[in-house]
């Protein structure tokens, strides 16, 4: 009862039953594994009604509960068809675009738990302060993980099979897919490997094999010398063999999948070794979600929501628990549509039910609307400025910033002494951030609740008041998007070809002509949204792109070295001038952490690279650029 009082004076943001019930199941839960046994029957009785009771009263808990969306086919659809073709969202490279859209697919064809896909981090010492008899082994030694190859839960080469099947009355034989969740929930305990079989889609949005073929070839990941989607298309299942498998090279067994963008001396690209966090797929999600229009947020439950309401309707009880991976039958109670999918009212009636309609009322894209705002206004950002907490947070951030200036000259020789009042600086610099960002989520939310709180009901009275009616006004039609990227303009016009009424041989050229597009945009970056700092935070605005000329022979003092000498950047990245020399350097450090003070570190001029000139450290690097190609932007802040 005091732990649980606690959690609520503490955290003023915990204000739903629900999620006290939560702690407090996860608090019997480690007293169960710390004591030994569980607490006594009345007792739990006694913490429930304290719950319900005296809790819930004194601190107006909120004990209603929210719906628990589900994503069928047509939502699955509408999202990817968003993802590929209409959104502008930039990310770290196009591989991890593509990795998203496989990741969706995996997540509708396995109904499996997102982790079971991605990598979950956990902290060891925070998971061993939870229980009795703990000691701390000394500051420092849990703080950094030391991940090796068995560390890494997640999807590897090693648990993908790529198989060709005989197809002896067509142009070419068929490809399936094996996939082997080994990490699943529960696997510590009882290991529950369980394999999927995936095979080709004609409509190539939902193609998962499609997907996998390009990153391996991506990632010169086949043992063959297959090197392309038309070699593999040339083979053939001969006789006397049943079957074909596609091996993986035995360094890229125990290398994930799905890996995530790491930055380097040259830039943010996908790692070749780390597997994709948890968080920056969840991230990437739920931004598709508001893009997309869906009210909602995108999530990964959604969809293992949707594929086990879809397999329940074809499969066994036992089939159900399986791919649920549920210990009995009771637990999918919590995953079951709230919109009930039994046509009650036809039964009665005695007459047909209408599953179009059921399908479209009882699932997410019912609520979708591309119009809905993602940010809110100017005007609404200008007005959290006056916020009487962030106001006080910035007094105060600016009087200790004043403070250590006086103390150590600048906040640079500041950090470098670590003063006492610079710590505090910086803690109310992150309690400013804070709260302006907590602000800011709360007013996009707002704003985007507001809109579909009141979309229906304009809509409505748009179409009663005659003195509004547009009687030229014609159906609505979607923004048309110019992408940046060449490969990705083409991508997006054949995933919109349609398909159905061509000839098989067409078919297969398509298909070729998808897998190189999607290979050609993986090895492309795309224009990143170039932002600069506006007069009103948390809002920024595109830097126009630098008109097409010559491009420079050498860097100016406001372009970074490193981005200009690399050619897998776009131009505008590699061109962007900062406002002043002080960016510029302040980039440019951004690069150098990725080596260490004495590592070699070698010249990206062409001229410096034809004659493999290599520095040692920092310095070197630093005094090399200033004497032979003239870039000082380090000498004014020494």
């Amino acid at each position: 009862m005091t732990f649980l009082k606690w959690i609520l004076d503490v955290h003023p943001r915990v204000r739903k039953r629900s999620t006290l019930d939560e702690y407090w199941r996860v608090w019997c839960m480690l007293y169960r594994k710390s004591v030994g046994k569980g607490l006594h029957a009345k007792v739990m009785e006694e913490v429930r009604d304290y719950i319900d009771g005296y809790l819930t009263i004194k601190y107006n808990l909120d004990t209603g509960v929210r719906e628990k969306p589900v994503m069928d086919v047509d939502d699955v659809f509408l999202v990817l068809h968003h993802h590929w073709v209409l959104d502008t969202s930039v990310f770290p490279d196009e591989r991890q675009r593509l990795q998203l859209a496989f990741l969706l697919l995996l997540s509708a064809y396995t109904a499996t738990r997102p982790a079971a896909l991605v990598y979950k981090a956990t902290n060891r010492t925070k998971q061993r302060e939870h229980y009795l008899g703990w000691e701390d082994d000394g500051p420092g030694d849990h703080d950094e993980m030391d991940l090796d190859w068995e560390d890494i839960k997640t999807l590897c080469y090693e648990d993908v099979t790529l198989v060709m099947l005989p197809n002896p009355e067509a142009k070419r034989d068929l490809l399936a897919m094996e996939i082997t969740l080994k990490y699943t929930k529960g696997y510590q305990k009882k290991p529950n490997p369980k394999t999927y079989i995936l095979t080709e889609v004609d409509t190539l949005i939902f193609d998962p094999i499609l997907l996998m073929i390009t990153i391996a070839i991506l990632d010169n990941a086949f043992e063959s010398n297959v090197s392309s989607m038309e070699d593999i298309i040339r083979i053939r299942v001969r006789a006397p063999r049943r079957s074909l498998e596609f091996k993986w090279r035995a360094n890229m067994l125990k290398k994930p999948v799905f890996r995530q963008a790491e930055r380097t001396p040259t830039g943010i690209q996908t790692s070749p070794v780390k597997a994709l966090r948890y968080h920056t797929y969840l991230y990437f999600l739920q931004r598709l979600g508001l893009q997309a229009g869906l009210m909602q947020i995108l999530g990964g439950y959604v969809l293992r929501r949707g594929a086990g309401e879809a397999v329940e309707g074809v499969a066994t009880q036992p089939q159900l628990q399986q791919v649920m991976c549920h210990r009995d039958a009771g637990i999918y109670q919590a995953y079951i549509n709230q919109r009930v999918q039994c046509d009650v009212q036809a039964a009665f009636l005695g007459q047909p039910s209408s599953t179009a309609l059921f399908k479209a009322v009882t699932h997410m894209s019912r609520h979708a609307d591309p119009r809905a705002p993602t940010d809110p206004t100017v005007g609404e950002v200008n007005a959290l400025k006056e916020d009487p907490e962030i106001v006080q947070l910035r007094e105060l951030r600016d009087r200790l910033s004043s403070e250590a200036r006086k103390e150590a000259g600048t906040l640079k020789k500041a950090e470098t002494q670590g003063t006492k009042i610079y710590q505090m600086y910086k803690e109310a610099d992150r309690a400013l951030r804070s709260a302006k960002m907590t602000a800011l989520n709360s007013a996009k939310k707002a704003a985007r609740q507001q809109f579909f709180d009141t979309i229906s009901t304009i809509e409505i009275n748009k179409q009663l008041d005659l003195s509004m009616l547009d009687l030229d006004e014609g159906d609505w039609e979607p923004q048309k998007v110019e992408h940046k990227l060449e490969e990705r303009q083409i991508l997006a016009d054949l995933f919109c070809k349609d398909t159905d009424l061509v000839s098989d041989r067409e078919k297969i050229h398509h298909r070729i002509c998808t897998a190189n597009a999607l290979v050609a945009l993986c090895r492309k970056k795309d224009v990143p949204a170039r932002l600069k700092p506006d007069r009103t935070w948390g809002i920024r605005h595109k830097c126009e792109s630098p008109e097409r000329q010559p491009f420079p022979k050498a860097p100016t003092t406001t372009q970074c070295v490193f981005c200009f000498w690399n050619t897998r950047e776009p131009r505008e990245v590699r061109l962007h001038n900062f406002s002043t020399v002080y960016k510029t350097r302040d980039h440019v450090e951004l690069h150098l952490k990725q080596f260490k003070e004495n590592d070699d570190i070698p010249c990206l001029d062409p001229q410096c690279q034809a004659s493999a000139v290599v520095l040692r450290g920092h310095m070197h690097f630093k005094n090399h650029q200033a004497r032979m190609h003239n870039y000082d932007v380090f000498r004014t802040f020494s």
